[in-house]
């Protein structure tokens, strides 16, 4: 052990600076020595006195070898004496010895360095020359780290507003570089030191390519793991996905998470978009499933998933191999939602194909919209005439046909006006003009046109109600299927409204003079029946799309406008719906917490909806009180209604990769989308500009890089 020790001590040059400073701190050691003695023959002439410790405060010992050292030399000379390598023993030349080893020029210059050591670092204070160039280089990456934060600022505003970084000629000599390099060189009018950089740089300017892409991909990053860091806090998450075709003619598909986080005192439902990928190679539900069990797995939520979400494509909803089915093979807690905007414009738009005159009528509708804008001429009519231009109609999104048959309504007489200017004036116009005028001014003055047109307003008014709702993202999926209940009983109601509704139509035939035919009589119990087949195959429709009611009955146990009702009479049926989430919940305790909310008067006054009750039992500090309570508010607020959100991400899409911009990659893409569509939680992390400058330089100088940006 002691020989062990003095060995340590040789290679004491090795240590790192901590494990030196213990060895200092630790002292010398002086054992006793009992085998240290000098024999004449069988006498014992001289044995090592303990004293020479107290003497000599550089000796030392070594009790295996029975050896004397000098601490000193064994830690700092460079030469080899009988003091640092064998040891010494000659007791009775000891006095001497001593004496001249402490005379010493190596005894002397290691003793110095062995007071001297641990008052400063001599590793680094005896090295002048390396202390200026760390302060030199810790300068040079202070000035660096400055210039970054111009470039992502610079980066963070073009992706924010979805403007292009790319210019067709980013020379020096070109008047127009591209948004990205004429921005810096803006901030550079009021910053000597960004010019400076920008004017001398040469390893780097940070205006290449390369590195906008990186910095575009390091804020994307940034984004991602605050995302990320959210979603490890949630109790549950939901999935949206929806796919699109590009300008390229690419398949983008889009994910989007919904979750609900606590935010201090309050509680907010969040739905995270993730970004865009490619998958126009393998379009099959197969490889869709397992590209979003990959994005559940990078996100390590596939345990939380309580949902999913998509339109009813059968590659998508199919219960038998649609992505569905094959995510609820892995987990089989998602319960599958079809998006309900989806189903209600199916609703509608199969309710009209249903009878022969909805079908010509709306066929003529949309036509009406597109004569216009085929033409500037008969753009320019219109504007003249009736003040207001029409809206296209699209098959795939019902609310337009409503904003399209309202317009109508509202400016019916001046379209005639319009058609009859068109008529009374044939040299102006070519002939198919003047047909489709006369064409549609005969509709616009049938009786009947103007009927449909009021059975489609009164039906549209409630529809688009219900749309509005359903494009919300923050809206729970009781509160939607509510509404939808609500819709249904309206629609039910207008059936006997129907002589109300005809009297204000005869009222309007007779301010816009339209003509009409047959016995009157008649006429109305037609119109009666048209009227009635209208809202019965709504209604149809409706109950028959919106029939998965069943399963989302645990959705009644938080219906906060029902808490008095239930206080008296807990269904237990509503309990057992919960079933197939059985993992996630202890279900007495979860009767018991919603027993004791039903019962307080204060959440029954308070509370009007799931979203106000999480909000309340935060803020008032009590969800550890109903923890299980909370749990079922968390999973009713995570269960998506629709897709919504991520069809305004396809929007996003459109604006960033237009046709002049279609060679944006895969990778760029979907950050770029990220930036813009995440803009609010961009804003939000750069509050904290230091922590948010500091993530993004780590992520960008992970690459490999020229430019130093690393402290020593």
């Amino acid at each position: 052990m002691e020989e062990d020790y003095i060995s340590k001590l040789r290679d004491f040059s090795k240590l790192k600076f901590r494990a030196k400073i213990e060895v200092i701190s630790n002292g010398r050691p002086t054992p006793q020595l009992k085998g240290l003695l000098q024999n004449i023959g069988n006498k014992k002439m001289r044995t090592f006195q303990q004293d020479w410790y107290t003497r000599k405060e550089w000796l030392c010992g070594c009790a295996l070898k029975n050896r004397l050292y000098c601490f000193p030399c064994l830690l700092f000379s460079t030469s080899n004496n009988v003091w640092t390598t064998t040891g010494y023993c000659d007791l009775k030349n000891l006095p001497r010895s001593l004496s001249r080893h402490e005379r010493s020029t190596t005894h002397i210059q290691s003793t110095i360095s062995a007071k001297y050591f641990g008052n400063s670092r001599i590793d680094t204070a005896l090295n002048e020359q390396r202390t200026l160039d760390i302060s030199i280089h810790n300068a040079k990456v202070k000035e660096n780290r400055d210039i970054l934060k111009d470039l992502i600022n610079a980066t963070c505003f073009l992706g924010k507003q979805e403007l292009a970084f790319r210019g067709n000629n980013e020379k020096a000599s070109s008047t127009n570089r591209g948004n990205y390099v004429e921005l810096l060189h803006a901030f550079a009018e009021k910053d000597e030191r960004l010019a400076r950089h920008l004017e001398t740089s040469s390893v780097f300017s940070g205006l290449s390519n390369r590195t906008q892409n990186d910095l575009i991909e390091a804020v994307g990053d940034v984004i991602r793991n605050d995302i990320k860091s959210e979603i490890n806090a949630a109790k549950f998450v939901a999935v949206e996905v929806d796919e699109t075709t590009d300008v390229t003619n690419k398949a983008q598909i889009s994910v989007i998470f919904r979750y609900v986080e606590k935010m201090g005192l309050d509680c907010e439902v969040k739905e995270a978009f993730l970004g865009f990928d490619d998958v126009s190679e393998d379009r099959r539900a197969s490889a869709v499933a397992s590209y979003v069990l990959g994005a559940l797995e990078k996100y390590n939520c596939v345990e939380k998933l309580v949902a999913q979400t998509y339109d009813g494509a059968a590659v998508m909803a199919s219960e038998l191999n649609g992505v569905q089915a094959k995510i609820k093979e892995k987990v089989p807690e998602a319960m599958f939602t079809h998006c309900y905007a989806h189903k209600l414009n199916l609703v509608l738009q199969h309710s009209a194909k249903c009878m022969p005159e909805s079908r010509a009528f709306f066929k003529t509708l949309e036509g009406l919209g597109s004569f216009f804008s085929k033409s500037s001429k008969r753009t320019r009519l219109l504007d003249d005439v009736v003040k207001r231009r029409l809206p296209r109609a699209a098959s795939t999104r019902w609310s337009s046909n409503s904003r399209l048959l309202q317009t109508t309504s509202m400016y019916q007489s001046d379209l005639r006006a319009v058609f009859r200017i068109i008529i009374e004036n044939p040299d102006n116009w070519d002939n198919e003009t003047q047909m489709m005028a006369a064409g549609y001014y005969r509709w616009l003055t049938k009786a009947s046109t103007c009927f449909l047109i009021m059975a489609y307003e009164d039906v549209f008014c409630e529809t688009d109600a219900l749309f509005r709702v359903l494009q919300n993202k923050v809206m729970d999926i009781g509160y939607c299927c509510a509404r939808i209940q609500d819709t249904i009983e309206a629609v039910e109601r207008m059936r006997r409204e129907f002589n109300m509704k005809y009297q204000r139509f005869e009222q309007k035939c007779s301010r816009l003079e339209l003509t009409e035919s047959g016995r009157n009589q008649s006429v109305r119990d037609e119109r009666k029946r048209m009227f009635c087949s209208i809202l019965d195959n709504i209604l149809v429709q409706m109950k028959a799309r919106f029939d998965h009611f069943g399963e989302l009955a645990f959705l009644g146990l938080v219906d906060c406008t029902k808490f008095n009702e239930m206080s008296r009479h807990f269904d237990d049926t509503k309990l057992q719906s919960l079933s197939k989430y059985a993992k996630f919940f202890d279900f007495v305790r979860l009767k018991t917490d919603l027993i004791g909310l039903y019962s307080s008067q204060t959440v029954r006054n308070e509370c009007k909806s799931p979203g106000e009750l999480l909000r309340f039992l935060t803020q008032k500090d009590l969800l550890q009180t109903v923890p299980e309570a909370t749990k079922l508010l968390q999973l009713v607020l995570t269960v998506p209604a629709t897709t919504a959100s991520v069809e305004r991400s396809f929007s996003a899409l459109k604006r960033l990769k237009t046709y002049s911009r279609n060679r944006t990659d895969s990778g760029r893409l979907s950050s770029l989308a990220l930036i813009s569509i995440e803009a609010k939680r961009l804003l939000k992390l750069k509050e904290n500009k230091e922590d948010f400058y500091n993530e993004v330089t780590k992520i960008f100088v992970a690459k490999d890089r020229r430019m130093d940006f690393i402290y020593k």
